[in-house]
């Protein structure tokens, strides 16, 4: 499973309203500055545990930021055991 934000501009936004900039959002979360960079600009996905610090910090519900995709893998099996297509 993947977890991906669902909005890329609602985060950046939702930090800049609690006060942070990049490098503060870091050290809360806490994470490398190039890794939550590029978690907020989307060239990354956040593990579990990075995306309920995010939440945590941001005081949000983890559903309003993040959503979990099922990897392509584990649909395919899924499939063969339902005996879909």
């Amino acid at each position: 499973m993947k977890i991906k934000i669902k909005d890329y501009t609602y985060l950046n936004e939702l930090i800049v309203k609690k006060g942070f900039n990049k490098t503060d959002f870091s050290k809360q979360i806490p994470l490398s500055q190039p890794m939550t960079i590029q978690i907020c600009n989307g060239d990354r996905n956040p593990s579990p545990r990075t995306a309920k610090r995010i939440s945590e910090v941001l005081e949000v519900n983890f559903d309003d930021v993040f959503v979990i995709e099922k990897s392509h893998k584990k649909k395919c099996k899924e499939e063969r055991i339902n005996g879909e297509k």
